[in-house]
Formats: C-alpha cells, sequence, structure tokens
C-alpha cells in the first residue's frame, strides 16, 4: 500500500491526533459496600399520632373498608380471650370499643390494668357496707 505524497502530511496529522485523542483505560472500579434500605416508614409509639396516620380508627364499623374489617376481624379472633367469633359480633364489639382499645387491638401493645377478681371483690365490698349475709 502506497500513499500518494500530497496525502502524508495530513495522514500524518491524522495519526497524531488519533494518538492524542486516546484515552487511558479506565482502572478497576471499586464497589461500596451495600447499604441496608431504612424501612418506608415506622410507626410513631404515640397512640395520638397513629390515630392522626390511621383516621379508620374512628370510623364505625360499616364505614370501614372490606380490607379494613377483615384485619380487625383477624385480630379479634386472635385476641386473647377472643374479642369477637363472628361478623356481626365483630361489628358490635368494633363499635362499642374506645379509642385506646382499638388502637391496643389494632397494632397490639400493653392491655390496660384491670383489678383482678379479688381486688374488685374487695373494692365492691368498700363501696357496699351491707352486712353479711349468713
Amino acid at each position: 500500500m502506497t500513499v500518494p505524497p500530497r496525502s502524508l502530511p495530513l495522514f500524518l496529522a491524522l495519526l497524531l491526533a488519533f494518538g492524542a485523542c486516546q484515552r487511558p483505560k479506565p482502572t478497576g472500579v471499586v464497589a461500596m459496600e451495600p447499604r441496608p434500605n431504612p424501612p418506608l416508614y415506622k410507626l410513631p409509639d404515640n397512640p395520638r399520632d397513629r390515630l392522626r396516620q390511621n383516621r379508620w380508627l374512628a370510623q364505625f364499623w360499616e364505614e370501614l373498608t372490606p380490607a379494613q374489617r377483615r384485619r380487625v376481624e383477624a385480630r379479634m379472633r386472635r385476641a386473647q380471650p377472643p374479642v369477637a367469633s363472628n361478623r356481626e359480633s365483630a361489628g358490635m364489639a368494633w363499635d362499642g370499643l374506645g379509642l385506646a382499645e382499638r388502637d391496643r387491638l389494632v397494632f397490639g401493645g400493653a392491655a390496660p390494668a384491670r383489678p383482678s377478681g379479688a381486688t374488685a371483690e374487695a373494692a365492691s365490698a368498700e363501696a357496699d357496707p351491707s352486712p353479711p349475709k349468713p
């Protein structure tokens, strides 16, 4: 292959430009440690804040969506002792619960301190000072 003498300077200029434009090969990529995904959201610990985020807790049974009803029914069946055994009793029980009880039922948490049987009998005896029956 022969190059005409007039194109030799052009060919040398292109060869020089091509050599100057070549980039050095990049070095290997150093990978970072994978970071854990942050949680989507954190449920607040305060029942008041949970009520703000889940306004359906304040709704009557008939106003709940079918998914919310299924969630509540499942929680009522799992409660010890079970709060409701069927859909009708679940609706009546839900409407009778206060906001604090609904919050504990749906999100879990400590049960309210209730007096035991012996303590309740002692409290009622103090309130009613009638003479004991023979």
